[in-house]
């Protein structure tokens, strides 16, 4: 059963509970939900999609992106054995490739990042860090090789190049 919308109210039921409510008021529309749910050990699923739904919205959307960086399905120097957050099924690809956008709205794992979203990773460019996404565990390690070339590139945009210079280059020296 789905969430049921009653526009004359602006309320909103499920399963005959009402869990939530639109309002507009002055030119504006606002939806507020509270959900309760049993699910057991798979409660995560549920809320994942609630999750997905939500990264749909305008305002929930990345920043352009600026510049893209491949890396080669081997450049992986290093995986860990931690629980990764996968809301559907994961497919084997033999190249990772970073998205990093000029002007990111969150700054983890550092202040600069690249995003896989194919796969849900975080690339810090800074260590060579992989993280998930959807749970913050360090993965991966990006092979020192890969990530200075990753850095090269950075180094040669003119968006990110005083960040490299700034964040990695100058704790080198």
């Amino acid at each position: 059963m789905s969430l049921q919308f009653d526009p004359s109210t602006g309320k909103i039921t499920y399963r005959g509970k009402e869990v939530g409510e639109h309002i507009f008021k002055d030119g504006r529309s606002s939806v507020r939900l509270t959900i309760e749910y049993e699910a057991g050990d798979d409660w995560v699923v549920p809320l994942s999609w609630f999750a997905h739904g939500l990264s749909q919205l305008a305002e929930n959307q990345p920043a352009p992106i600026l510049l893209t960086v491949e890396t080669s399905g081997d450049s992986i120097a290093e995986e860990y054995d931690v629980v990764r957050f996968l809301t559907e099924k994961q497919v084997r690809r033999g190249n990772y490739i970073w998205l990093f956008h000029k002007s990111d709205a969150d700054d983890w794992p550092s202040l600069l990042h690249g995003h896989d979203y194919d796969k849900g990773l975080k690339l810090d460019a800074i260590t060579g860090d992989v993280y998930d996404v959807g749970t913050r565990q360090k993965c991966k390690t990006l092979n020192k090789k890969d990530l200075e070339a990753v850095q090269a590139e950075l180094r040669q945009s003119k968006d990110f190049k005083d960040r490299v210079e700034s964040l990695i280059d100058k704790k080198r020296s």
